[in-house]
């Protein structure tokens, strides 16, 4: 059994499934394995970035070829049925990770500070690239959540606070949480992590060890951002998981996820609100002398 199990999820993208297979064979932990999932892809790329890897990775690497895509989260767990490791993680085509991400994260689940912790996450940097051709550019950097210092089932519930890229969980605990939801299109790491918090806990490692690119463009091709071409599926989505929440809630007769869901999102609205109004007004609580 691998220590770390990475499900990969690619179509079409063969420059950017390039870079994150290096991602993976660059750990300083080798203990590890990936569910290679091309969902409807053109399978002779994939083949043929997997046949260049060294041979002591090489087999390593479990491909499974969908003639036709069956969506992001059907993919995941298409991959996760292969893996066969004590710990998994989704780590997509287009991000990768510091050398000792797998290091760093599985030492921590090994040895949990508390027996209740079954996932950790690390800080993460989020990269701003464009596609030149047959090269990556980057354009700009910035962290994406490292004022983080713990994970609340409350602040989750209000948005997602972290990237499948810096997420390590126990695979048992994945499985019994209900794994991925294969009727969203979009949204379903945030539903994911909701269902993992709500039996087990998340710890953080406060240092950047993985990276979240995104893609600049029109969305074009295989190769723009989903996050960008799917927004308003996105805003759909959050919308309609907050109601079903909630709807859960209001027939149990309980205040529970539904609300707090509903609740934490109003007090965001509000906060933003406030601040755009004294923005308006130029307002200062604190004023120089």
């Amino acid at each position: 059994m691998a220590k770390i199990g990475a499900i990969m999820r690619t179509k079409n993208r063969p420059l950017l499934l390039r870079r994150a297979l290096q991602s993976v064979c660059s750990q300083t932990l080798e203990d590890w394995e990936i569910a290679l999932v091309n969902d409807g892809g053109d399978p002779a790329e994939v083949d043929q970035l997997v046949d260049a890897l060294p041979d002591r990775h090489r087999g390593k690497v479990k491909v499974i070829h969908h003639p036709s895509s069956v969506g992001m989260e059907a993919a995941s767990n298409a991959g996760l049925r292969v893996l066969e490791s004590k710990y998994a993680m989704v780590h997509d085509d287009d991000d990768s990770l510091q050398p000792e991400f797998f290091a760093r994260t599985a030492a921590y689940l090994d040895q949990p500070p508390h027996p209740s912790i079954k996932g950790v996450i690390t800080h993460t940097e989020r990269i701003i690239e464009v596609i030149e051709g047959d090269q990556v550019r980057q354009v700009r950097t910035y962290p994406y959540n490292n004022w983080l210092q713990s994970i609340s089932l409350r602040r989750m519930l209000a948005e997602n606070v972290f990237a499948p890229i810096a997420f390590l969980f126990d695979r048992e605990a994945c499985l019994e949480a209900g794994a991925f939801r294969e009727d969203l299109p979009v949204l379903g790491d945030w539903d994911f992590n909701v269902r993992f918090l709500l039996r087990y806990e998340i710890g953080v490692i406060p240092e950047q060890l993985a990276f979240y690119h995104d893609r600049e463009g029109d969305g074009s091709d295989d190769y723009f951002s989903s996050v960008r071409a799917k927004a308003h599926l996105h805003a759909l989505y959050d919308n309609l998981l907050r109601n079903e929440w909630l709807r859960k809630d209001i027939e149990a007769g309980r205040t529970g996820p539904g609300v707090l869901a509903n609740q934490s999102l109003m007090l965001w609205d509000l906060s933003w609100d406030i601040k755009q109004e004294l923005k308006k007004r130029k307002f200062k609580i604190f004023k120089s002398k």
